[in-house]
């Protein structure tokens, strides 16, 4: 018996090391990568959708009204100044950064200088985000837990230190699109592999970052502008069509559907909460502007009594009374819903449009920084405008209804316009510049005084507590009021 005991132990024993080594093998999935440094595609994919995405999320939610290109109707705090800390703006933005600097290293360990341009041009458009909505930030040290250093409370850098950064690291990202046999990069989703596009987009993004110096280091924005300008089909080409403009195509179904609409699942109520702003609306109206009868439907009333009309909701009113503004929201007209919401292939995701290009040339030629006439530039800006939302611009459009009369208010007019829906630009440019005049803090907001920003996020305070308190020792009281280096005073 005790013979039989010991071979059945034997045979167990045998049995259990083929197993493992068996099992060592069978553990290898030859259809599952092995290593992410071989597909630095799959992490370029996730780091365009994920950011864009929430940014095309917070453009409508939160950018649209702080911008006043809409209002709520209900569930006002938000459009009273209620903002606080967007936190998941801030988390989502720098697990993008964290993602876009892995493809950087990959991209460096490989010697592939095209994907090592390209992620610098990501982080450049996601850290300008975050310091034009934060203020101080952390920067340098970013993104450095899983480094040598391991650095676990990152310090926050000044703006002006980011923004000397940003602008080096977009001279270096247009230095290496600039070589020549440059690898192919897969997996792009905004540009789909055109590194031409790539390096427009690159040049396009420094002109916006120079520009945003101008009433905190003219000398340095002029510089920097017209250094881009004085070569700009050459060693900088920008973007020079709609056709090379910065946007993300979305699908037509879930999960790559267009983030509000119902093909993504987003509800149809919270869709009802929102109505376009008077200020948006009297603005297009001025200017007998037709952009205005496509961003917006007639309101259901005047539909019903065969009288169409866009009517616009003012901002900052509170609960209660904004419902029954003007009669309620049957006398309030929505966005398009058919654009907005029923056909999700027909609303992209804007980093950046060559109408933008073409207005900071206008403005600097207005400055007088660059060579040409801004009333060129202007107008160029204008139209890119009506043919990206495929609009017919009035004959009559640019020498009368809305001629460039040598203002610079005219120019950062039409560009407010044109940067509707474009993550927080429309609110970043009106306190660069203070225009449009007509954005004012609503009748029953919190503050007389229009907002600069959000909030440190919470969890900042007890996870980074030292560096964030030297930021607000820098910058001022960790409030939404407290201006952005940058900021027009």
């Amino acid at each position: 018996m005790k013979n039989i005991i010991f071979l059945a132990i034997l045979i167990l024993a045998a049995f259990s090391f083929t197993a493992c080594d068996e099992f060592d093998v069978s553990n290898e999935n030859p259809d599952v990568t092995s290593s992410i440094s071989n597909n630095p595609e799959l992490l370029l994919t996730g780091i365009e959708r994920d950011a864009v995405n929430r940014m095309v999320g917070a453009a409508w939610s939160e950018g649209n009204l702080m911008a006043q290109y809409g209002a709520r109707i209900v569930f006002t705090s938000f459009d009273l100044f209620d903002w606080g800390d967007q936190s998941g703006e801030w988390d989502r933005l720098y697990l993008s950064i964290r993602d876009a600097k892995e493809l950087e290293k990959i991209a460096l360990e490989n010697e592939n200088s095209s994907y090592e341009a390209v992620s610098i041009i990501l982080q450049s458009w996601m850290f300008q985000i975050l310091t034009d909505m934060w203020g101080d930030i952390p920067y340098s040290d970013a993104s450095l837990a899983k480094s040598e250093g391991e650095v676990f409370e990152p310090s926050y850098d000044t703006q002006s230190d980011i923004y000397k950064g940003l602008l080096e690291k977009l001279e270096e990202a247009n230095a290496l699109l600039s070589g020549s046999n440059l690898p192919a990069i897969k997996g792009d989703i905004l540009f789909n592999g055109d590194l031409a596009k790539w390096q427009k987009f690159a040049n396009s993004l420094h002109l916006r970052v120079a520009m945003r110096l101008s009433e905190i280091d003219a000398a340095k924005a002029e510089a920097e502008i017209a250094k881009i300008f004085a070569d700009g089909s050459g060693k900088y080409p920008v973007m020079a069509s709609n056709a090379d403009n910065a946007v993300l195509t979305f699908l037509g179904a879930y999960p790559n559907a267009h983030p509000i609409s119902e093909a993504n699942r987003y509800r149809v109520g919270s869709y009802n909460e929102y109505r376009i702003s008077e200020t948006l609306e009297g603005i297009l109206r001025d200017n007998e502007d037709p952009r205005l009868d496509f961003f917006a439907d007639p309101t259901a009333n005047s539909v019903e009594e065969g009288n169409p009309m866009i009517s616009g909701m003012q901002n900052g009113i509170v609960d209660g009374p904004a419902y029954e503004y003007k009669g309620g929201d049957a006398f309030l007209s929505k966005f398009n819903i058919d654009f907005f919401h029923f056909q999700p292939n027909s609303n992209e995701g804007r980093l950046m449009q060559y109408s933008e290009v073409q207005f900071i040339y206008a403005e600097a030629a207005k400055r007088g920084w660059i060579s040409g006439d801004a009333a060129d530039y202007y107008n160029a800006a204008v139209t890119a405008s009506f043919d990206y939302w495929n609009v017919e611009m009035p004959g009559n459009y640019l020498t009368e209804l809305a001629a460039y009369d040598g203002n610079l208010e005219t120019i950062l007019n039409q560009k407010y316009i044109a940067l509707f829906y474009t993550d927080y630009q429309g609110f970043i440019e009106f306190k660069r510049t203070g225009y449009p005049t007509t954005i004012q803090p609503g009748p029953d907001a919190f503050f007389s005084d229009y907002p600069s920003r959000f909030e440190y996020p919470s969890k900042e305070q007890a996870l980074n507590a030292t560096s964030r308190q030297a930021a607000i020792d820098r910058q001022g009281p960790d409030e939404i009021t407290t201006p952005v280096w940058w900021e027009a005073k």
